[in-house]
């Protein structure tokens, strides 16, 4: 037991400073016999914690695992189950009784013993002891001196009559045995003269008894005294230990104290913390809260007050807070107290910038009547300087309420819109007017025999054509307008004399309208934050002029490559800027092509003219915004002009048209005028080689009239090749979405026209000057 018990302190105990008091063998009882050792131990360090371990052997080796632990403090009743007999059984009562047997009742005896022990000392007899015999609990209180005293006698009863003789008496023997070593033949004679010698030395040992009985007698006196001394001084010592006992408790007591002192003086300075980062965090200045409640955003100064005073308040909505934070009745009335402001302010600003867009869009102040006629396109700068400074509160507002974002974005291209659309209208009947002369008024009655002309239509017969209108004209108004119309006869035969005047207006209106179109992207790009995303970013077919004329010259295979490249990354997605722009500028690519076609139809050679400077305007976009609206109008312009699907786009802007006034996608093939018969009819006329033939021959025309711009040449083409791809895809799609499970499909693949593309660029050589 000592091996074991030494093996515990030192693996078990020594290493979670604590010191084993002692232990027993034991296993539970009424049950199969398994041996366990149950150990009582106090750590070494103050406040003093005493436990209860139970202990198993490992199945392998000489290791003890712990299997269970009690604090001796939860220990209520120790029953010793007979105090008259030796019983091994033994019961200890925490939360639940647990019944034990020992392996010897002196092992028991021991183990209660220095329970009753730990109990006085550390717990103040708090533990009831039962059915335990009163000379164990007597032994256990009795003092140590005493114990000490009393050790020698007891071990010299246990040891009896025979001792052991000692290293000196056996040599003294030896000896002896040495003088009369001749004559140990003869024992009897040597017995008899130990005998003798024996009791001579009795005889002095007797004579120095009674001489020195006196002595003895003071001798006995002394240790009466003497015990009586040491009674007193353990009395005293006991006397003392009591009161080092209580001073040790109080100690105990006051270390606890100031342990739980540390622990309220560290919980305290957290809480501190804690109120302190709340205070700073989620309080909001007094003049915030009044520029969200009451601050006036017409004004610059107080619009400037109520971005700061909404950016502290998201500041303060955004706190990181913990779990334990939200449960605070404070931080939650904090809270609903800010979202409050939020929902008031963010109303306030919502009607505020609802009527901003409304009262813009509905704005009378700038028109062409007012430009004294000249061709010139209002300037918007005015309304996007006074929104700009807006821009934080509506960023604001996308990170909060995207919802209510995109529906100001709506309100505002919806307003937006209606002035452009009546800003352009006026524009371009007054470009209408400059061109031939007729006022918009007069529109509607010559549209129907006007829109008569096709591109192929000599100028003989337009001049005949325009003399027979002037002379209808002139049998149904009065005279003051057909001196009018006769004044405007005489200037449109000067100028249509030469195309200087027609080239001029189109100088002119394509540079009217650039700066407005940029003027404008750039301000919903800032005030609507919209960023082009890499997945819907259309790709760069128009690049520096060097990598186009690389471009051209590239191998079949891999110029083929890279535009269905392109081709899948344009399915990716539009560009949310393009398609805003789109939106508000919802009528400027048909007034642009119904513009193109009045050139068209005042002279042929315009188209060229048109084919140069949209194509310079292409590039121009393509440098500074590869994605801008402008570009993309311009492209889209650019196939306009080349008029290689006339029929393919009358049919489907017809079907635009249809879904436009109301019609469901899946319902236009019932219209007559759209059904698969006239859709069947539409691309039967457009065979592949017919479509190659019609390009070799664009692109000769595009050669002849740019072969001084080489760079210039291949901008054109290769923005006409990516506009035709476009404009392909948008056919397929229409058909799949209006007419499907028809089976119609073009008469050529998007690879096909790639590889057109690519076969006249390398085939066409561009002449000699």
């Amino acid at each position: 037991m000592i091996a074991i018990r030494n093996h515990l302190q030192k693996d078990v105990f020594t290493p979670q400073e604590e010191r084993l008091l002692g232990l027993v063998f034991v296993w539970k009882a009424g049950k199969k016999r398994k041996n366990c050792i149950l150990c009582a131990a106090v750590s070494t360090d103050r406040p003093y914690q005493t436990s209860l371990v139970k202990f198993k052997k490992a199945d392998k080796g000489e290791v003890y695992k712990q299997v269970a632990w009690w604090s001796f403090e939860d220990l209520l009743v120790v029953d010793g189950k007979n105090a008259d007999k030796d019983n091994p059984e033994f019961d200890l009562q925490f939360d639940k009784v647990y019944k034990w047997v020992a392996s010897n009742s002196g092992e028991k005896n021991n183990f209660m013993s220095c329970l009753f022990k730990l109990n006085r000392r550390y717990l103040h007899n708090r533990i009831k002891f039962l059915n335990v015999s009163s000379r164990i609990l007597e032994e256990s209180l009795r003092p140590p001196m005493e114990q000490r005293a009393r050790g020698p006698v007891e071990e010299e009863e246990e040891v009896g009559v025979y001792q052991e003789l000692t290293s000196k008496e056996a040599f003294d023997i030896e000896k002896l045995m040495e003088q009369f070593d001749e004559s140990i033949s003869n024992s009897e004679a040597f017995a008899e003269k130990m005998s003798k010698d024996l009791h001579v030395l009795d005889e002095a040992n007797i004579r120095s008894i009674i001489v020195s009985e006196k002595q003895v007698t003071e001798m006995m006196e002394m240790i009466d005294v003497s015990l009586v001394e040491v009674k007193n001084i353990e009395q005293t010592l006991q006397t003392y230990e009591e009161l080092l006992q209580s001073v040790k408790e109080q100690m105990d007591h006051i270390h606890q104290s100031n342990y739980q002192l540390q622990v309220i003086d560290c919980n305290q300075q957290k809480l501190l913390e804690e109120v302190i980062f709340l205070v700073q965090n989620l309080d909001l200045a007094e003049e915030h809260q009044h520029a969200l409640r009451n601050g006036d955003l017409s004004t610059p100064e107080s619009l400037q007050s109520c971005i700061v005073a909404v950016e502290a308040l998201n500041n303060c909505m955004h706190v990181k807070l913990f779990p334990g934070h939200r449960k605070l009745q404070s931080v939650v009335e904090q809270l609903i107290k800010f979202e409050n402001m939020r929902q008031q302010f963010e109303s306030r600003f919502i009607r505020h910038i609802n009527v901003m867009f409304v009262l813009q869009g509905n704005d009378q102040s700038i028109s062409l009547v007012q430009q004294s006629g000249e061709l010139i396109f209002p300037n918007h700068k005015l309304y996007q300087d006074e929104l700009l400074p807006f821009s934080p509160l509506m960023a604001w507002i996308k990170s909060n309420s995207p919802a209510i974002f995109a529906d100001l974005s709506k309100v505002y291209a919806e307003n937006i819109r209606k002035l452009y659309d009546k800003q352009t209208k006026e524009f371009f009947d007054l470009v209408k007017y400059r061109l031939t002369g007729i006022k918009e008024g007069m529109r509607f009655r010559i549209q129907e025999s006007f829109e008569k002309l096709t591109a192929s239509t000599s100028n003989l017969q337009k001049t005949l054509f325009r003399s027979s209108l002037y002379e209808h004209l002139g049998s149904e108004t009065d005279l003051a307008d057909r001196g009018m119309m006769d004044k405007a006869k005489d200037e449109q035969n000067k100028e249509w004399s030469s195309s200087t005047f027609c080239t001029q207006i189109i100088d002119q209106v394509l540079a009217e309208l650039e700066p407005i179109c940029i003027a404008e992207e750039e301000f919903i790009s800032k005030f609507f934050m919209l960023t082009e995303d890499t997945c819907s970013e259309p790709p760069q077919l128009l690049c520096s002029k060097s990598d186009l004329v690389l471009t051209v010259n590239q191998e079949s295979t891999e110029r083929v490559r890279i535009y269905q490249s392109a081709a899948e990354q344009e399915d990716s997605g539009i560009s949310s800027k393009r398609k805003m722009m789109s939106e508000i500028f919802s009528t400027l690519e048909l007034d642009l092509k119904a513009f193109v076609n009045l050139c068209d139809k005042i002279n042929p050679s315009n188209s060229l003219h048109l084919l140069v400077i949209v194509g310079q305007r292409a590039l121009i976009a393509q440098d500074c915004d590869p994605s801008s609206f402008l570009k993309s109008t311009f492209g889209n312009i650019l196939v306009h002009v080349k008029r290689n699907f006339d029929k393919c786009i009358i049919f489907f802007d017809g079907v635009k048209a249809r879904i436009a006034q109301g019609v469901k996608e899946d319902e236009v093939s019932y219209q007559l005028a759209f059904s698969k018969q006239e859709l069947r009819k539409v691309i039967e006329k457009y065979q592949g080689k017919e479509v190659k033939k019609a390009l070799e021959n664009l692109y000769k025309k595009v050669v002849k009239h740019l072969s001084d711009e080489d760079t210039l040449l291949q901008v054109v083409w290769s923005t006409m090749q990516e506009e035709f791809v476009r404009q392909y895809k948008e056919f397929e799609e229409t058909i799949a979405r209006c007419y499907p499970g028809s089976g119609i499909t073009m008469n050529f693949t998007i690879d096909d026209i790639l590889q057109y593309f690519l076969e006249i660029t390398k085939s066409i050589k561009q002449p000699t000057v």
